[in-house]
C-alpha cells in the first residue's frame, strides 16, 4: 500500500505544477466557471467539494480532477474530506508536510473499490481553496 500511496502522492504534486503554472485569480472567486468532468468520470461514487474544476483529465479507471472552491466556506480541504466521509468513504491514511497534505479513503460499492486521495499544496494558485483529487476505481 506505501508504493500506492506513493504514486498517487506524485500524481498530486504533478496536478499541483500544472494547476500552479496555468491557473489564474485570486481566492475570492474561481478563475473560470470550470471545464467539464470526464464523461465516465464516476460523479454519482465520489462527491467532490463545490466548486469550479480547474482542470479534469484521464479516463476510467483513473482521474485527476482539481477544484477551485469557494474561499467563503471554510476550510476546503476539510470540506472536501468531510464530503466523502458523509458518503461513506474510510480514511485509509493521511499525510501532512510544511506545504502539502493528503488524506487517501476508500469505499467499496456496486462490486468496485473507489480510492480517493484528496490533497492540497501551498504551491498551488490559491492554495487555501484548490483542492486535488486523484481516483482509482480496481
Amino acid at each position: 500500500m506505501w508504493s500506492f500511496r506513493r504514486v498517487l502522492f506524485a500524481v498530486l504534486l504533478a496536478v499541483v505544477t500544472l494547476v500552479g503554472a496555468t491557473a489564474c485569480g485570486g481566492d475570492e472567486e474561481p478563475a473560470n466557471q470550470g471545464v467539464p468532468l470526464p464523461k465516465d468520470f464516476p460523479t454519482a461514487q465520489v462527491p467532490l467539494v463545490d466548486g469550479a474544476v480547474l482542470s479534469a483529465e484521464g479516463a476510467d479507471p483513473q482521474w485527476q480532477i482539481t477544484v477551485q472552491a469557494p474561499a467563503n466556506e471554510g476550510n476546503a480541504f476539510d470540506n472536501a474530506v468531510t464530503k466523502l466521509t458523509q458518503d461513506s468513504y474510510v480514511e485509509s491514511s493521511r499525510s501532512e508536510t510544511t506545504g502539502e497534505k493528503s488524506v487517501l479513503l476508500s469505499r467499496e460499492t456496486g462490486g468496485k473499490t473507489y480510492w480517493v486521495t484528496v490533497g492540497i499544496s501551498a504551491a498551488a494558485s490559491a492554495s487555501r481553496t484548490t483542492i486535488m483529487y486523484s481516483v482509482t476505481v480496481t
